[in-house]
């Protein structure tokens, strides 16, 4: 079996196995590590169902202080810290015998009693785990035999659809050629560049903003400004007030996204992650820096992507006090996003630190029968009742890190605020924070969530689901009839994902590192299967691949990527998908609605309808007035490539253009690459010329009118709404090659191989 792998073969096996195949084979299939077998042999068969009851949490055990304590499955990287904690364990010994198979059998006391005998399949699955912790065994990561049957995307497939998720547009020509030669390895240098594109931070600020929900404030003018209190930023007010509604727009738009715009500065200069939390500043813009007060001196004062660190000083009894920055933890947006009443004391904060960045939804874990009765007999059942304290013991010390802000005004700092003694001490985990760094609590916080592998694995789910829209899977239960399949499906996800955590610590917590993990993964890649799959093969891969609906930003760029305009509303040329279509087609406010949608509805079909008729209405006949070499979608036609003369007899060499342009359409707007030959090129010719014909004849006989509809004719530049010099203009289709063509456009536009991706 095999030992330790190479960081070489790790990385092979983490990206070419899990994708296009190219390590299949170099590493065996048979390979069980001492992992695995412990999840499959020995947590969920054993200690999942005999120990966990008392050696839970806040079970019997742990009430005594043992030191053998399993996280059920609701906790993140529950699996590795069992497995660590049993590694810990596993020499303590009674009399020659293993601890870990003394007590349950008996051999020593135990609070449990005995729970199977010696020489049981019981015993023997976790001697046979402890013989091996003297040498674990170690396979390749990801078990590449879990995607054998996966069809995933070339390498130039899958640059297509990165480059349309993560910077809103088709790959260069030169990018295409230098991942067709360069493959895998090429495609990741080419990802790394197009992540220092402004539309990839404008990507990623909508991917943080699904998390952060900050947007929130951007609903009106001046609504993010307005929540701020006067005393600390005296400038909220007149001087505010006295801005052009233009500038007070860009104002409110740059304090909204203050903690997001520290999430792309991060980013883009290449800080390692966690300096979202650690950062012991805030990013201003030049309309922020305004609004605060701060003087930085931006180079340009109207640019507002220009990002400059600094601090607050904010008043307090009239006197000037320094803000204790603590990356997003402190941002005035996210203390008010979450925000906090005398009665709640920052408990709420508290949670969405553990589901944020720490993956850990404490609700979840919170799951349990619970008798209300209970609670009356204590006095401070927080903290006395056992049913109350085991989550309040994670939540409330953590809770404590926000004791100096106020709980009235919620980014107000208050430093001589004392925190509640009848609640837990402030702290993380076990350790309790030091009186003495109360005044800096956000900070002393931030640097042990960084710290916590949870914060890693925290970061590739939220890429994970900004890329796919799936949410990572849960543990299934034990009582599911499909238990061993569907734990197949966790297991093998569960590899891929502790693989890419791994290279995102390797590589100093490079977010972009994280991303083309995922992006390289097949869950990102997947296409189809190479052949027909049993129903345990069906489950096992169910959220492999899927191709994910695209969001209304994402299909809004999508659109002007691939036809070279946006679909508009005519009076202010405002995007529809991202005004009047936002919540229609599935997308969020991020306040009142913070769930997008993942599965197309009616409704959202009737808008996408909408948007193939009137994209291609607008695109198709001003692409004919611009030069063939200037078109991104008709290049190889002109309006007098006709597919039958006069005579009605097919001209072969217009034919052969009008399918090559097809092709080319297949390509461009559905990332097809088809031969000529292929059934769907003929099946989207046929469209093409039954279109043509009708229109034709009907235009021939006068009963359809060869003028086109005011709205399609080919007056106006789509991209800017000027008109076009009177020469250029098509306004009239005596052929109907103009409308066939639009036919084709809605045909491919309104595909669900478009509006998914």
């Amino acid at each position: 079996m095999q030992r330790r792998l190479s960081r070489v073969a790790s990385l092979c096996a983490a990206t070419l196995a899990l994708s296009s195949g190219g390590c299949n084979g170099i590493f065996g299939d048979n390979c069980e590590s001492t992992r695995e077998y412990f999840a499959n042999e020995v947590w969920g068969p054993v200690m999942s169902k005999s120990c966990i009851s008392c050696h839970a949490p806040d079970g019997a055990a742990a009430e005594k202080n043992a030191e053998f304590i399993l996280l059920p499955s609701s906790y993140p990287g529950f699996l590795d810290a069992n497995y660590e904690n049993i590694r810990k364990l596993a020499g303590a010994q009674y009399n020659g015998v293993p601890l870990l198979l003394a007590k349950p059998t008996g051999a020593v006391e135990h609070g449990g009693g005995r729970l199977f005998d010696e020489g049981s399949d019981q015993y023997k699955a976790i001697e046979k785990l402890l013989k091996e912790l003297e040498d674990p065994v170690e396979c390749a990561a990801g078990d590449s035999a879990a995607f054998a049957k996966v069809k995933t995307m070339s390498p130039e497939e899958t640059l297509r659809k990165a480059t349309l998720h993560l910077a809103g547009r088709l790959p260069s020509d030169d990018e295409r050629a230098r991942v067709k030669d360069g493959g895998d390895d090429e495609l990741a240098l080419v990802l790394r560049e197009v992540m220092g594109e402004d539309a990839f931070y404008d990507r990623l600020v909508d991917l943080y903003n699904d998390l952060l929900l900050t947007d929130r404030y951007l609903a009106w003018t001046g609504f993010a400004v307005n929540i701020l209190n006067d005393e600390d930023f005296p400038n909220v007010g007149a001087w505010y007030e006295g801005q052009s509604e233009d500038r007070q727009r860009l104002i409110n738009q740059a304090v909204a996204r203050e903690p997001l715009d520290l999430i792309t500065h991060v980013v883009r200069n290449d800080r390692p992650f966690t300096e979202i939390l650690t950062a012991p500043y805030m990013v201003f813009s030049p309309f922020s820096a305004e609004l605060y007060g701060v003087s930085l001196g931006f180079a340009d004062p109207n640019d507002p992507r220009e990002l400059k660190e600094g601090t607050l000083t904010v008043v307090n009894d009239g006197s000037p006090v320094a803000y204790p920055h603590a990356g997003l933890l402190t941002s005035p947006m996210f203390l008010n996003r979450f925000p906090t009443t005398p009665t709640n004391r920052n408990r709420h904060r508290s949670r969405n630190v553990f589901k944020l960045f720490l993956a850990t939804d404490i609700l979840k874990i919170a799951e349990r029968p619970i008798d209300p009765t209970e609670a009356t007999k204590y006095n401070n059942p927080t903290r006395d009742d056992p049913s109350c304290a085991v989550c309040h013991k994670m939540i409330d010390p953590v809770a404590g890190a926000f004791q100096k802000f106020g709980e009235y005004d919620q980014e107000d700092f208050i430093p001589d605020q004392e925190w509640h003694q009848e609640m837990y001490s402030p702290g993380f985990g076990d350790e309790v924070m030091p009186t003495d760094q109360y005044g800096s609590a956000p900070a002393w916080l931030a640097a042990r969530v960084a710290e916590d592998p949870r914060f890693a694995l925290s970061t590739v789910y939220t890429v994970y689901t900004g890329l796919t829209g799936l949410q990572p899977l849960d543990y299934p239960a034990d009582d599911d009839p499909a238990f061993s399949d569907k734990l197949a499906a966790w297991q093998a996800q569960d590899a891929v994902f502790n693989e890419i955590v791994d290279r995102f610590i390797a590589d100093e917590y490079d977010l972009k590192t994280a991303i083309i993990g995922v992006v390289l993964s097949p869950y990102f890649r997947g296409v189809n299967a190479t052949e027909e799959l049993s129903a345990a093969e069906k489950i096992r891969l169910s959220e492999v691949g899927v191709g994910r609906l695209s969001t209304p930003e994402l299909l809004a760029r999508k659109i002007e990527a691939v036809t070279g305009v946006r679909w508009v509303r005519g009076w202010d040329l405002a995007e529809y998908l991202r005004t009047d279509y936002q919540i229609l087609y599935g997308g969020i406010d991020s306040d009142t609605i913070t769930q997008r949608l993942t599965h197309m509805s009616g409704l959202m079909s009737g808008v996408a309808a909408r948007m193939a008729n009137e994209v291609a209405c607008s695109v198709t006949a001003w692409e004919f007035t611009r030069p063939a070499d200037q078109r991104l979608l008709f290049p190889m036609v002109t309006l007098d490539h006709l597919p039958e003369g006069d005579s009605g007899d097919p001209v072969p060499g217009a034919i052969d253009d009008i399918k090559a342009n097809i092709q080319h359409l297949h390509w461009r707007i559905l990332g097809e690459s088809r031969e000529l030959d292929d059934a769907e090129i003929d099946r989207t010719y046929q469209l093409f010329y039954d279109l043509w014909k009708a229109g034709y004849a009907n235009v021939q006989s006068g009963s359809e009118d060869e003028w086109l509809e005011w709205a399609c004719a080919g007056r106006i530049d789509p991209r800017t709404g000027e008109e076009l010099p009177e020469a250029e203009k098509i306004n009239t289709d005596e052929k109907y090659t103009v409308r066939a063509w639009m036919g084709v456009m809605i045909y491919l536009l309104s595909d669900y191989r478009f509006l998914y991706e």
